[in-house]
């Protein structure tokens, strides 16, 4: 009863329903986008979708079993947080979101009794049965540790798994195509939450009492995700080494919340590090990234493959986005027109020469569609859409 309970107030949450809807409507710009340039989308399936529910689960059960049972979280930054990632899903959806929202929380809950200018709103906090001293200020520093490393897993999972094309112009003013990352998810995190606003304002609420505290067990929704456009990368090969950048500034937070545990005092000056450090990592990634003169442009000899589709010949092969084909069953091909012809000379095989972005030339094959070569499942830019 008492976890049903939990269960309602996560799923009771505007800010979940909220992040359902981005969600899908992400995916319906995505398929929209795809169509106008192809008149057919690459990938038709809702995998942020997939991709949401998945870490939902995933992230909520092992994040609640290996930590929410510990930690306990005060009123105020309940409220903060959730107002914001309210406000935020609704209003400003950009890049550096959750790290961003669950920074201003703890940093905002921290600073709350000392600032005289937020004295009003923590005398309301204390009127609402909730004293902010009654929470171990280490928790914060935990979450929030949490919330960068739990990023760093979702982009680690998902981030370049589906390239999906957009096309710009660059300074040349040629056409080029960026790879887009957005996506998110909202888990729920087992947290108990001090205070007796909970039993006098929801008496059916689950409480714990521990010494002179009582504890109401909650399901709090925490967002995670990312928005990054990636034009000179390899999209998955950029999005791992980021993750794996993030998962050295967790260690690093480990070492500031042991740190913090022996030296209270360390746990704002260690947030803030740790938050500094998560945009310079994401500063970092972009540098790195535009330091590489490739594009994904037009060639003029050969066709480059800017999308590949799933479960077709194109995605069983040696094939990535960035490729160059240079011939096509032995025929050399430079327009879309020559690339048909050359598969149709062999009505169940097929065999391409491709340069690959770095220039280094290979042989990948396989078989095709009977007596269908045009759902070979390339994406070129001799098929765009007038």
């Amino acid at each position: 009863m008492k976890i049903l309970i939990a269960l309602g107030f996560y799923v009771i949450q505007p800010a979940l329903w909220i992040g359902v809807i981005r969600s899908y409507l992400i995916y319906r710009n995505r398929l929209k986008k795809e169509r106008a340039i192809f008149n057919s989308a690459i990938y038709e399936d809702f995998y942020e979708g997939r991709h949401f529910v998945r870490s939902l689960i995933i992230f909520g059960v092992l994040g609640s079993i290996i930590l929410g049972g510990f930690l306990s979280i005060s009123l105020p930054w309940l409220i903060v947080y959730e107002a914001l990632m309210t406000l935020f899903l609704l209003v400003i959806p950009w890049w550096l979101l959750p790290v961003t929202i669950a920074g201003i929380a703890s940093v905002v809950t921290l600073l709350l009794p000392t600032l005289p200018q937020l004295a009003p709103i923590f005398k309301w906090f204390n009127q609402l049965g909730i004293r902010s001293s009654s929470v171990n200020p280490i928790n914060l520093l935990i979450i929030f540790v949490v919330v960068i490393g739990l990023t760093a897993v979702f982009i680690h999972l998902n981030g370049g798994k589906f390239d999906s094309p957009t096309l710009v112009r660059n300074q040349r003013n040629n056409k080029i195509t960026i790879y887009k990352f957005n996506e998110l998810s909202i888990f729920p995190f087992l947290l108990f939450v001090p205070g007796d606003w909970f039993h006098t304002s929801f008496p059916f609420m689950p409480l714990f009492q521990i010494g002179d505290h009582a504890y109401a067990v909650l399901l709090v929704p925490i967002l995670l995700g990312l928005k990054f456009s990636v034009r000179h990368s390899v999209p998955r090969e950029l999005f791992l080494k980021m993750s794996k950048s993030m998962y050295l500034l967790v260690g690093v937070g480990v070492v500031l919340a042991v740190v913090s545990y022996f030296v209270p005092t360390a746990v704002l000056p260690s947030i803030i590090v740790l938050w500094l450090g998560y945009y310079l990592t994401l500063m970092l990634a972009k540098r790195r990234h535009h330091q590489q003169s490739f594009e994904y442009s037009e060639v003029m000899n050969g066709i480059r493959v800017i999308g590949i589709q799933p479960e077709t010949p194109a995605a069983k092969m040696d094939l990535k986005v960035g490729d160059v084909i240079l011939e096509v069953n032995g025929i050399k091909v430079a327009n879309d027109d020559e690339f048909y012809r050359a598969l149709s000379t062999n009505s169940t095989y097929c065999r391409f020469k491709v340069l690959d972005r770095n220039d280094q030339l290979k042989m990948t094959e396989s078989a095709i569609f009977k007596n269908s070569p045009h759902e070979i499942g390339v994406k070129t830019y001799t098929q765009l859409s007038n």
